[in-house]
């Protein structure tokens, strides 16, 4: 792998960017007493984390995928033998991991952001769903980087 730790970096990015959504900017969003601008500080915040997280997830991605091909190019025929099953849960949990990201920047993210440029004001009911969507779906995130990182020690 050309850049081992440009890997892991994005990987510690990406979970770092959703713990400070997860921990700081949606209970801050909370802690508004206006639905208005409950919306609108969970706005800010996605606005910054919803390209921010696709683009380090892509790093991540991308990384991990120019790693396979040197080790396959390494290994040769041991490559299944040594890191087959390993490889098949690390990719399988990644898999999970970029439905739930995209989930929740473009799926929730974006419809948080979105609700800010209509002009009609949004519903408390409704902002407070969404902000415990995000919450949980950024602890879900974290424990998938949590897992993957669990999953990648059994290969070194």
């Amino acid at each position: 792998m050309m850049y081992p730790w440009l890997h892991v970096a994005a990987l510690l990015l990406y979970a770092a960017a959703t713990a400070v959504v997860l921990v700081y900017s949606i209970p801050r969003a909370r802690a508004q007493s206006d639905p208005t601008a409950r919306l609108a500080r969970a706005a800010r915040a996605m606005k910054l984390y919803d390209p921010f997280s696709m683009a380090v997830l892509g790093v991540m991605v991308m990384t991990g995928a120019f790693a396979l091909t040197g080790y396959k190019d390494a290994l040769r025929e041991r490559f299944f033998q040594q890191m087959g099953v390993v490889l098949a849960w690390k990719l399988g949990v990644v898999f999970i991991l970029i439905i739930v990201a995209a989930y929740l920047a473009f799926g929730l993210g974006n419809r948080l952001v979105g609700q800010t440029e209509l002009e009609e004001p949004p519903r408390a009911e409704w902002v407070a769903s969404m902000l415990t969507r995000i919450q949980i779906t950024a602890g879900l995130v974290l424990v998938l980087c949590a897992l993957i990182s669990w999953i990648a020690t059994a290969m070194l």
